[in-house]
């Protein structure tokens, strides 16, 4: 795919230079020139976009559709490749772009696969500007018109309301071959639980077979799926597939077959792993990594044999300025619970027995206890358990200002307390029947008369008005 876009990229430049030379020898005009350049320009953006310089590619089709020097055709295929560079973002942009994909006079001139692409991005467009009306509209149309992608719009429109199961059907009742369609029902399937069934569905796409990334989405889901096993054999079978393509080096097969090794190592499968290994090294006698995994491989069921493999390890030339035992002893890790600690050389015990022996300790001072201010000689205090305000030595201190506040309600001071004193005549004595008669036989007091205001006159000055 990278070298057919590398070829269609200098085709692409060689056209464009030599229809820009044919307009500079006369040939053609200038709006001629522009014409002619405009389809070139949209191939040009369109391998540029494939390859991800988006940027570059979106100038390129922004300069055609400015100039409108192409054809309708073209036109549309340029406002087309722009909403699909936009994907979700710039939908005013894409608005805009869309009517003049969608034009009745460019219709007619457009290819059907041509038209069914721009209608399926309308149908995109829809369902991202939340015009749901409109996109089951024209989802159902593209059905109707036996588009191979139709089905996947309604299932897009299922999973935005999280109705996984339905969207999976959906797919499945369209029957459809499409490869995009098979990823969804592998991804729908995944997410459903059903990861052995989305594996079965990978294998079938064709694109993706006997290429690393695909056999370890597939070896991922069979794991989940079925066990470690039936992983473990799809590999062995994808590695041989591998190795009958051709396509790979030996290097990239030799770091494959490692990895199935530390996989089958990892799940508690150590002997098939050894069988790997030593078909490896039969082929190749100098590989280290593969003589290690090797020796852990047999480590694990036959210890013997993992010793007489270690003896074919070459000798490691140790240089004179290294210090094993430092090595050794730096081989503990420092931290973490549980782990042991880094044994330290006798000389820095004797050292740190010296300073601790240099290094006096601070003697903390003992501070007395304290006592209970009123001690009863003799023993506990015998009114201890009495309030303290109701025991004999309690004295009362001195009374502050804030005394005169007292209980009742909010600002009640000991004025208002003895102005209700004098009030309250339940606590005065009862008067006698003389007080009372002379009380009651007394004149009652004549109101004051007031003297007689003068007449007012009329005011002099100005009048009301």
């Amino acid at each position: 795919m990278t070298n057919n876009l590398s070829m269609a990229e200098k085709t692409v430049e060689q056209l464009f230079t030599q229809i820009r030379k044919l307009g500079q020898d006369g040939h053609y005009d200038k709006a001629e020139t522009k014409s002619e350049l405009a389809p070139i320009n949209v191939m040009k953006g369109l391998c540029l976009q494939k390859s991800g310089n988006t940027k570059e590619a979106l100038e390129l089709y922004n300069t055609v559709l400015k100039e409108k020097a192409g054809d309708g055709q073209t036109l549309a295929v340029a406002a087309n490749n722009i909403i699909c560079i936009n994907k979700d973002q710039n939908m005013f942009d894409s608005k805009k772009k869309l009517k003049i994909a969608t034009s009745d006079s460019v219709k007619a001139k457009l290819a059907a696969s041509q038209a069914n692409n721009i209608d399926f991005n309308s149908c995109l467009l829809s369902f991202y500007t939340n015009q749901l009306e409109n996109f089951k509209k024209k989802s159902a149309q593209l059905q109707s018109a036996g588009s191979p992608l139709a089905p996947l719009l309604l299932a897009t429109s299922l999973v935005r309301d999280k109705k996984f199961e339905d969207a999976l059907k959906t797919l499945q009742d369209g029957q459809s071959q499409d490869e995009i369609v098979r990823l969804s029902i592998a991804e729908l399937m995944k997410k459903t639980g059903s990861f052995t069934d989305s594996a079965e569905v990978l294998k079938k796409v064709v694109s993706m077979s006997n290429k690393p990334g695909s056999v370890s989405m597939i070896a991922s889901l069979l794991l989940l799926g079925s066990g470690p096993s039936v992983a473990a054999d799809y590999l062995d079978l994808a590695l041989e597939e591998l190795r009958n393509t051709g396509n790979y080096s030996n290097e990239d097969m030799i770091s494959w077959i490692l990895l199935c090794a530390k996989f089958r190592i990892a799940n508690d499968m150590p002997e098939k792993a050894a069988v790997n290994l030593e078909n490896l090294l039969a082929r190749d006698p100098t590989n280290i990594k593969a003589l290690a995994l090797l020796i852990r491989s047999y480590s694990l069921f036959d210890a013997p044999k993992a010793h007489d493999v270690a003896e074919r390890l070459p000798d490691i030339d140790i240089p004179s300025d290294i210090d094993l035992e430092q090595l050794e002893i730096g081989v503990g890790v420092t931290s973490g619970r549980g782990l042991r600690k880094v044994i330290q050389p006798e000389k820095e015990k004797i050292n740190e027995a010296n300073r601790k022996i240099e290094t006096k300790e601070k003697k903390r001072k003992k501070k007395k206890g304290k006592l209970p201010k009123v001690l009863v000689e003799g023993g506990p205090d015998p009114e201890r358990w009495i309030p303290r305000q109701e025991r004999s030595y309690y004295r009362r201190k001195k009374r502050n200002r804030n005394d005169a506040i007292g209980k009742g309600s909010q600002g009640l001071s000991a004025v208002n307390k003895a102005a209700e004193a004098a009030l309250d005549m339940s606590d005065k004595p009862k008067k006698t029947v003389e007080e009372e008669v002379r009380a009651t036989s007394a004149p009652p007091p004549q109101p004051k008369q007031q003297p007689k205001s003068k007449p007012k006159g009329k005011k002099k000055g100005k009048g009301k008005w």
